[in-house]
């Protein structure tokens, strides 16, 4: 998962739901969903709205709260998208790239 991506995505989502705009909440929502690769990603997103919703849409926060909320959500994140990606099979069968086609590394010109 693309902590970045998570945490403005969970910023954005927490300005919104400070100024009562619901439908801003969801089309953030859905796109982030939608533009997600792996089942972790969409979980996340899905569990950091709803814990947003509420401890902020319930108006019992305070101005401090906000902080502890997102590291919280940014940890649990990192744990569930801890996976590590296999690295891509190289295209050129460890020739490093083209220089292993014609002998132009390193040859009298």
């Amino acid at each position: 998962m693309d902590t970045f991506n998570f945490l403005l995505t969970m910023i954005l989502m927490l300005m919104a739901i400070q100024f009562k705009q619901e439908w801003l909440v969801l089309g953030i929502l859905v796109i982030s969903v939608l533009t997600s690769k792996d089942l972790s990603t969409i979980l996340m997103f899905i569990i950091g709205t709803v814990v947003l919703y509420f401890f902020v849409g319930s108006g019992d926060i305070n101005g401090e709260l906000w902080l502890p909320i997102i590291f919280g959500l940014i940890i649990l994140s990192v744990i569930l998208g801890g996976k590590q990606e296999a690295p891509q099979a190289d295209p050129f069968g460890g020739l490093g790239g083209f220089g292993g086609f014609g002998g132009m590394e390193g040859g009298p010109m």
